[in-house]
């Protein structure tokens, strides 16, 4: 059953991933210097938008407390 949370955890990162990536990738250049970011950056926002998409509740569940990034951080780490 574990199995299938996390799978459902880590659906659920992708897909605020995937929203932050496609929202910040509309954005012209000047839109994105106005927030201070450059086209560089959206791929590290996206994944850091993902790593916190996680409710207080779930972080509490995960293997002793700890940070609850390192599901989709292995994603992070292959890049």
């Amino acid at each position: 059953m574990n199995l299938f949370k996390n799978i459902g955890q880590i659906w659920s990162q992708y897909r605020a991933f995937r929203s932050t990536y496609s929202e910040l990738s509309q954005l012209s250049d000047a839109e994105l210097k106005d927030m201070g970011l450059y086209r560089g950056d959206i791929v590290r926002i996206a994944y850091d938008a993902a790593e916190t998409s996680l409710t207080p509740a779930k972080a509490a569940n995960s293997q002793g407390g700890a940070k609850a990034a390192g599901t989709f951080g292995i994603l992070r780490e292959s890049h």
